[in-house]
């Protein structure tokens, strides 16, 4: 093993002992698959707050939900006043889920591709994607998607984070360590991993299980991340899209929730330290009412800008 494998296993050893990446909440709610889409249903209020802070209505609209997995967040959606809602998700799985476990009146489920909607033009007021786009590997072409079915005036709540997050690339349970995919290489990171996984003091969770909840041989065996599963954009680089895209659009920046971490909010406008400490941040895109042919202009006119680095309308 090489000295840096060897470090990176003993700080993952020494923070799983922290709450750090994973509350004891969180290691609870993985221990099975109920009680996750529990924790799922339960970000709902989450998403609503987010909603009201940043003036995105939902009642009485119709509603995508972009990403909607087995379909507890879209059915609460409903709950929380939409007219319609329309989930839709690239896992034929978790779709077959959803038609199966939600049927209420206004609530439909629908199979996608990675970069094209099984939507008409302009069936929505509101589209919502929570932990979406992070995991989108062309988001520039999904985002014309998003324009084309949402009608003028309607409204894109798009909640991620950038790559310099310190868990962005979702491996909280072998990797508690922050910020080790900036420090060490891909390579050594998943190597670790590997070793954290085998290790006996490693506790495996929900998604170490094959589905007769049996453990998996192995994990982590590739040498770097896909960036089909993580596109690994910074904040920067999401602006660039937006920026190029026929949206208007707004960054709310969040600061992290520890209250030991408060102190960091201070950076959430500093270019580049952003990058580090926003825990997580909400955009609102929106389709502005102009007629296409302004809308071609101002597409021109947005790829020759420079991308900001704050927010922007």
């Amino acid at each position: 093993m090489r000295v840096s494998e060897l470090i990176l296993y003993r700080l993952a050893r020494l923070f799983s002992r922290s709450q750090l990446a994973h509350s004891d909440e969180m290691k609870q709610t993985l221990t099975s698959r109920d009680s996750y889409a529990a924790y799922r249903l339960g970000r709902l209020r989450e998403i609503l707050a987010a909603a009201a802070r940043t003036g995105v209505t939902i009642a009485d609209r119709t509603v995508i939900d972009l990403g909607c997995s087995d379909g507890a967040i879209s059915q609460g959606y409903l709950e929380a006043g939409a007219q319609e809602v329309i989930g839709v998700d690239i896992d034929a799985a978790a779709i077959e889920t959803a038609r199966q476990s939600y049927d209420s009146p206004g609530l439909s489920f629908h199979h996608s591709s990675p970069t094209r909607l099984p939507l008409q033009d302009e069936v929505a007021d509101v589209m919502i994607a929570y932990d979406v786009f992070e995991h989108v590997s062309r988001p520039a072409e999904l985002l014309e998607e998003c324009f084309r079915v949402l009608r003028p005036g309607g409204k894109l709540l798009l909640g991620t984070w950038g790559w310099y997050h310190p868990f962005a690339p979702h491996l909280w349970s072998a990797m508690p360590v922050p910020w080790a995919h900036v420090v060490f290489s891909e390579r050594t990171l998943l190597r670790a991993c590997r070793r954290v996984y085998h290790s006996d003091w490693y506790q495996p969770n929900m998604h170490d299980l094959d589905e007769h909840g049996q453990r998996l041989p192995d994990k982590y065996v590739e040498e770097s991340i896909s960036t089909e599963y993580l596109n690994k954009f910074l904040i920067r680089d999401f602006e660039r899209v937006f920026e190029a895209s026929s949206f208007d659009w707004s960054l709310y920046p969040q600061p992290f929730g520890s209250k030991l971490a408060g102190w960091t909010r201070i950076f959430l406008k500093t270019p580049f330290l952003r990058e580090f400490v926003t825990g997580y941040f909400w955009a609102v895109l929106t389709r502005p009412e102009s007629p296409p042919d302004q809308m071609q202009s101002r597409r021109q006119r947005a790829n020759r800008r420079p991308a900001l680095e704050s927010a922007h309308s």
